[in-house]
């Protein structure tokens, strides 16, 4: 083996870091630098990507119980009405609550009709500037497996309203 620092052919080299520069130099050469480190292997943890995607496989792995109970937020029925009530009430047109918002008139005119559904950005400004409540908690029932194409029966049903 050849020392990096002087040519010469040595049966031993020794790693030594040389003003910033890792070389294998021979046994007289390794004075002129100091002994290089080994870097001992680092025990790494999952890197959360992939921890994030673990977890979500391990989620679709679960069964889910075709009764399950929950509760999720939801748009109420009245939306568009209510929000023409409480831009009314404060005395603004849909120009100035649009301005407001930083939206276009076309798209609250829309909503206000409930011709279009307002996403939840939309949903947050309006209930902000408003001081209204646009979203209730509704009961949801989860199917057991989308790929199975299960569906409730009306003796599920009966079986909910007895729980």
């Amino acid at each position: 083996m050849l020392c990096e620092m002087c040519g010469k052919n040595v049966t031993f080299l020794r790693k030594v870091t040389i003003e910033g520069v890792s070389l294998e130099v021979c046994s007289e050469c390794a004075k002129f630098g100091v002994e290089a480190k080994k870097e001992e292997p680092k025990e790494e943890g999952p890197r959360p990507i992939i921890a994030q995607r673990l977890e979500v496989r391990e989620k679709r792995g679960r069964p889910k119980d075709v009764l399950e109970k929950g509760e999720k937020e939801d748009l109420v029925e009245d939306y568009g009405a209510l929000i023409r009530a409480a831009r009314e009430k404060a005395g603004m047109t849909q120009k100035d609550l649009a301005m407001k918002i930083n939206e276009r008139v076309t798209i609250l005119s829309k909503i206000e009709v409930n011709q279009m559904r307002p996403d939840e950005k939309i949903i947050a400004k309006l209930q902000k500037e408003l001081g209204i409540v646009l979203k209730e908690k509704v009961p949801e029932v989860v199917a057991a497996k989308e790929s199975t194409r299960a569906s409730l029966t009306l003796a599920d049903l009966i079986k909910m309203q007895k729980d």
